[in-house]
C-alpha cells in the first residue's frame, strides 16, 4: 500500500464474529491466505501469514466458516492495521496477521459482520464500520477488556 497510516502495530487476540464473516480471495502465495471481511465492498482486507489458520483454511472442505477454522483463526497474532490514504472513499484498510507470542495484556482485534446496526458497549479504542448490504455491516474494532484484579 502506498501512503499508509498505521492504526495499530502489535500483539492482539483475534475474535471473529458472524457467519460468512470472511470472503476468501485466491492468492498466488502459499505462505498466506487473503480475505475480505464480509465482501469486497467493505474494502477491509486481511492477509494472514500464520501457519495454523492457513492449514485450517486449506483443510476446510465446506468453506472457511467451520469450527476448526474459527479455533485456528481466533488465536493471538502480531497485527498491522493500516489505512490507505489514496483519496478514495471508503479508504482501503489492510490487516496483516503474523505469528505472535501469547501475552497476558493484549487488546482484542474484533472482526466480522453484524446483521444489525447494534454494537455492544465495550471499551473500543477505534472501529471501522462498512455497510455491505441493506442489513449487514462489515467491521473491525480494537477492544480492551478491563482486567479483573
Amino acid at each position: 500500500m502506498s501512503n499508509e497510516n498505521y492504526l495499530y502495530q502489535g500483539n492482539v487476540q483475534i475474535h471473529l464474529q458472524g457467519q460468512h464473516a470472511l470472503l476468501p480471495i485466491e492468492s498466488k502465495h502459499e505462505d498466506q491466505v487473503t480475505y475480505f471481511i464480509g465482501s469486497k465492498k467493505s474494502r477491509l482486507l486481511i492477509r494472514d501469514f500464520r501457519e495454523e489458520p492457513i492449514l485450517a483454511a486449506q483443510r476446510a472442505s465446506a468453506g472457511i466458516e467451520g469450527i476448526e477454522f474459527a479455533a485456528a483463526f481466533n488465536q493471538p497474532a502480531y497485527a498491522e492495521v493500516a489505512i490507505a490514504e489514496n483519496g478514495s472513499e471508503p479508504e482501503k484498510v489492510e490487516i496483516n496477521l503474523r505469528p505472535a507470542e501469547r501475552s497476558n495484556d493484549i487488546p482484542v482485534l474484533w472482526l466480522g459482520v453484524k446483521n444489525d446496526l447494534l454494537m455492544p458497549m465495550l471499551d473500543i479504542e477505534w472501529e471501522i464500520l462498512r455497510p455491505i448490504s441493506a442489513k449487514k455491516v462489515a467491521f473491525t474494532a480494537m477492544v480492551r477488556f478491563d482486567k479483573k484484579v
